[in-house]
């Protein structure tokens, strides 16, 4: 799955999202001597065939719905199609002079966020420094997922569920679109809180790669793990109208099958990161709760569901807080939020149902 670098992150993140594999699937498979042979015969070709044109036109196109029109697209028009459609129903906002950022979501009613993160006192996160130090002792074991894992998080989920993305097309149209739309909504988040990483308090953390250059609350891969791990799940479980509110934590919590591996993939992805020394625990919980309010309304809004989930995480109640399924129950506060009435965008509609039937049944 060494494909297409770069192709996913456009929007964001450039190249993080997307080397997730179809090799090949960007132009033809021809080098440039190739190319220009092809190009060179085609030209010969129409002279020696093409009797007398008076420039009429003979061909009539037919009428494509929106969907149809996608898909004859190239993948950079695609991606940017797809998130025409997806950006601008996800707004970020300061309420709180750089202590309170907010994602407000279009698709639902009301004035209320669909997601409200309060950022915790500094000298919380200077408390949590001894987790950084603790974790770091991990980094041989885990060497080769964090280096993997600073490009490419799709392949880890696609290992459990036996996809290959390289012709699972619109599964991997659809989970890229979600990674770039988590950094559509967590980069203005992160410019919001600016909250240092561990190696701005700390010289001894020594972070085995390079530190990013943006904040560390909430963390971006926490974010666009759990927005994947629940988008997943959804098609896993073949979430239809009349399922119900869609919530990750409610059908993998518990269960030892698939859902459940996908919450535990993104968690390991969000720890992985600090044990790499460049965020703090609690960054992880940050980036859970917002990745769920995105993937969890994209699942909930393409499967004709009334209602999505909004998300408020709580302050932390001791300085020691980490990532957990028992953190993630008791600290992220939701509260239901109907959708907009009316009809849904066919769009999305259609990337998620052809997803769907990609997705393998679970047993």
């Amino acid at each position: 799955m060494a494909g297409r670098a770069g192709r996913a992150g456009r929007a964001g993140r450039a190249g993080r999202a997307g080397r997730a594999g179809r090799a090949g699937r960007a132009g033809r498979a021809y080098s440039e001597g190739e190319d220009a042979a092809l190009d060179s015969a085609l030209l010969t070709h129409r002279e020696g065939i093409s009797p007398f044109w008076d420039g009429s036109h003979d061909l009539t196109p037919t009428s494509r719905a929106d969907f149809e029109r996608l898909r004859a697209l190239a993948p950079i028009p695609r991606e940017v199609v797809i998130d025409h459609r997806l950006f601008y129903k996800f707004v970020t906002s300061d309420a709180g002079g750089g202590t309170i950022g907010q994602v407000h979501c279009d698709l639902v009613s009301g004035p209320d966020p669909l997601v409200k993160l309060t950022e915790p006192a500094d000298t919380f996160f200077r408390d949590q420094l001894l987790h950084v130090q603790s974790y770091a002792d991990l980094r041989e074991d885990r060497f080769d997922e964090i280096i993997v894992q600073t490009e490419d998080i799709l392949s880890f989920f696609a290992a459990i569920l036996k996809i290959d993305l390289t012709y699972s097309e619109w599964i991997a149209e659809l989970l890229e679109a979600v990674v770039r739309l988590c950094g559509y909504t967590e980069f203005p988040l992160k410019f919001i809180f600016d909250v240092p990483r561990p190696s701005q308090l700390s010289a001894r953390v020594v972070p085995m790669i390079e530190t990013p250059g943006h904040g560390a609350w909430p963390s971006g891969h926490g974010t666009e793990s759990f927005a994947v791990a629940a988008v997943l799940c959804g098609l896993l479980h073949r979430w239809e109208a009349g399922d119900g509110t869609f919530r990750l934590l409610d059908v993998a919590v518990g269960g030892n099958h698939g859902a459940t591996m996908l919450l535990r993939t993104a968690m390991r992805i969000a720890d992985n990161r600090v044990v790499a020394g460049v965020h703090y625990p609690y960054d992880g919980v940050a980036g859970a709760a917002l990745g769920l309010a995105i993937g969890e309304a994209i699942v909930n809004y393409a499967s004709a569901q009334a209602a999505t989930l909004a998300y408020e995480l709580l302050a932390p109640p001791a300085q020691n807080y980490e990532l957990s399924e028992v953190v993630l129950k008791n600290q992220l506060q939701t509260t239901s939020r109907n959708f907009v009435r009316g009809p849904r965008d066919p769009l999305i509609i259609g990337l998620w149902d052809h997803a769907k039937d990609e997705m393998p049944s679970e047993k």
